[in-house]
C-alpha cells in the first residue's frame, strides 16, 4: 500500500507531533520516511525580499531548519525507521508537493493547530494548499491541545 511516506516537519508543536505520527506508521508499515524542511523565501508576514537581502537571518533560519530536520531524523533512527531528509528555500505547500511527486511518495503526513471556524480558515493555508494540489493522499495530524 504505502512504500515512502514524506512528512513536512518545522519548529512548531503540531510540526512535531507529525512526525512522530509518520515516524509511528511508518515504523508499523516498515517503509521509508521523507524527513522535510522548507525553508520559507518571503513569508507572508515578512517584508518583501527581507530573507533573501539578509545573510544573517538567512543563516539563522538555515540552522535552525537543520536542527528540526536533525532532531526528526534522531527519532526515527531511535524507532529504527529508515529516512531521508531533505531541507530546501521556497514556497512551502509547493516545495512538499513537489518532493512528495520526485521522491515518489504514497502519503504525505502533516501537522496542524486543531482550531475550528474562522481560524481554521486563515491558519490552514499549507495545508489546504498541499491537499489541494499533493500527487497521493495525505494524512493531517491534528495537535489537540
Amino acid at each position: 500500500m504505502f512504500h515512502t511516506i514524506l512528512v513536512a516537519t518545522g519548529p512548531s508543536p503540531w510540526s512535531s507531533y507529525a512526525v512522530d505520527t509518520a515516524i509511528r506508521l511508518a515504523a508499523h508499515l516498515r517503509v521509508e520516511l521523507v524527513i522535510v524542511h522548507i525553508l520559507e523565501d518571503d513569508p507572508q508576514f515578512q517584508l518583501q525580499g527581507s530573507v533573501a537581502s539578509d545573510p544573517q537571518l538567512r543563516a539563522e533560519m538555515e540552522a535552525t531548519g537543520q536542527h528540526v530536520v536533525t532532531q526528526a531524523a534522531e527519532r526515527a533512527t531511535q524507532a529504527q525507521v529508515s529516512y531521508r531528509t531533505v531541507t530546501r528555500w521556497g514556497s512551502i505547500p509547493e516545495q512538499i508537493v513537489e518532493l512528495a511527486a520526485t521522491n515518489h511518495c504514497d502519503l504525505i503526513v502533516m501537522g496542524t493547530r486543531h482550531l475550528t471556524g474562522d481560524k481554521r480558515l486563515m491558519t490552514g493555508r499549507i495545508c489546504n494548499a498541499v491537499i489541494a494540489t499533493a500527487p497521493c493522499p495525505v494524512l493531517v495530524a491534528p495537535l489537540v491541545q
